[in-house]
């Protein structure tokens, strides 16, 4: 019978192997979350026992919360194993102030993250085990998470380069691990605190289920793989259902979708956009708002549904879109000096690019200063000669131009007369002729 390195130890090779064996053209460099707990320092030793057999490159990133008055000696510790074991080290102090309005488990998690993704180098690596697994299902479910909520986490993440080779071993291996190989750990004082959710589970929920279903984490464990392959299949028919009713920048989605899709399939697509765009799920009482409305909505309606405090989704001719919302911005005038990228309010910005032929001519400009400004109504626009002047409110509106994108457009005045209206149109005046070079703009969203 394998003593408790060896399982640990055949594990991670396994792991390795179903992930990068291929050839490789350069080595990667694998990045350890190193927190100084007995989950990742038994990651940084397994690790550093297989450095050779398996070609790895390592590097540890260290965390400083500066939650715990002992957080500078686990920095100390940290340090001192790395140096023991030959891998180099980097950390940051974070101050999760600015986000504790969310708790301080999800500030310090939010924190976390953004340390290790800016230190971090090819792949991500996470002491995350089985019992990891379980607990996070049993959260989830406690808070009535839907099928993103209850998958379990992937051995190697694609899309993140996360990579979780204890993912399949127990607590009692990593603990059995530790003591075979006479490795010290640090104790976080926290762990131990049950006003914390995970703690409390953990401690007082977890055990008692045991008591009466030993083999429970691996079987939680097991329910959480099979939510994620369920996950997988509801994902692939949203990508087949996207080709069908998604414009290619996945910003618009039509509204024939409810003629063709059943209502599980609509909400499902719905579903996986908002996911492409990382924006957390509404609660089911939205998405079946959202669906009632949607199926009942009108082609010259403006159907308008809050999916949270920064996103709603909106319906404008058929299609509906997701739109960020938009604080009221206060009167503004740039003067362009040339520039190639000018930035403006609202995460909004213009990019100028000379073209033969094509945009706004500086020699019909003439000597005059161009301004950037929003609109402030009353403006009046002739982009074709052979059209009369019109009121660009006018034209805007008979455009297919969204009316909330409307009202943020910016213009470019030269003195008293609009020159241009980006990504609609040039006043035929100043249009650049086709042996003369011109300026295109173009107005980016976010």
């Amino acid at each position: 019978m394998k003593n408790k390195s060896e399982v640990i130890l055949s594990e991670v090779i396994n792991s390795f192997n179903d992930f990068f064996k291929k050839p490789l053209k350069n080595k990667l460099d694998f990045s350890i979350a190193l927190s100084g707990g007995i989950d990742s320092i038994v990651l940084l030793h397994s690790l550093s026992q297989l450095k050779a057999k398996l070609n790895l490159k390592l590097s540890a990133i260290h965390v400083h919360h500066d939650l715990s008055s002992n957080a500078d000696e686990w920095l100390t510790f940290c340090y001192k194993e790395c140096k023991k074991l030959g891998v180099p080290i980097k950390s940051e102090k974070i101050n999760i102030q600015h986000d504790i309005s969310m708790g301080i488990e999800a500030a310090a998690r939010k924190s976390r993250y953004r340390v290790l993704e800016a230190y971090r180098k090819d792949i991500l690596v996470l002491g995350h085990h089985q019992n990891d697994q379980a607990e996070t299902l049993l959260l989830q479910l406690f808070r009535g998470s839907g099928l993103n909520g209850l998958a379990a986490m992937p051995v190697f993440d694609k899309e993140r380069f996360i990579w979780r080779p204890l993912l399949k071993i127990n607590k009692e291996a990593i603990e059995g691990y530790a003591k075979e190989n006479n490795l010290t750990f640090i104790t976080d004082e926290s762990n131990d605190n049950l006003k914390f959710d995970r703690n409390f589970l953990r401690k007082k929920v977890l055990p008692l289920i045991q008591s009466r279903y030993p083999d429970i984490v691996n079987t939680i464990s097991r329910s959480s793989e099979n939510i994620a392959e369920g996950l997988n299949l509801h994902k692939a028919i949203a990508k087949e259902d996207a080709n069908l009713f998604f414009s290619k920048n996945k910003e618009r989605l039509s509204l024939t979708m409810i003629k063709v899709l059943e209502r599980e399939r609509v909400i499902n697509l719905i579903r996986w956009w908002l996911g492409v765009n990382k924006i957390m799920m509404p609660s089911k009482k939205t998405m079946n708002e959202l669906y009632k409305q949607i199926k009942d909505v009108k082609r010259d309606a403006l159907l308008n549904i809050d999916i949270s405090k920064s996103m709603s989704i909106k319906a404008y001719h058929d299609e509906l879109f997701l739109v960020e919302k938009t604080i009221k911005i206060d009167p503004y005038e740039l003067i362009w000096r040339g520039e190639q990228e000018v930035e403006l309010p609202c995460k909004t910005k213009l990019t100028f690019k000379k073209s033969l032929g094509a945009g706004f001519s500086l020699s019909k400009v003439g000597s005059k200063t161009l301004t950037i400004q929003n609109r402030n109504g009353g403006e009046s626009f002739k982009p074709k000669n052979n059209q009369p002047t019109r009121t660009l409110k006018y034209l805007l509106q008979t455009s297919n131009i969204p009316p909330w994108k409307r009202h943020l457009m910016p213009l470019i005045f030269s003195e008293n007369d609009l020159v241009a209206v980006p990504n609609f149109g040039i006043h035929y005046k100043f249009q650049a002729n086709k042996d003369e070079i011109g300026w295109e703009v173009d107005w980016i969203r976010g």
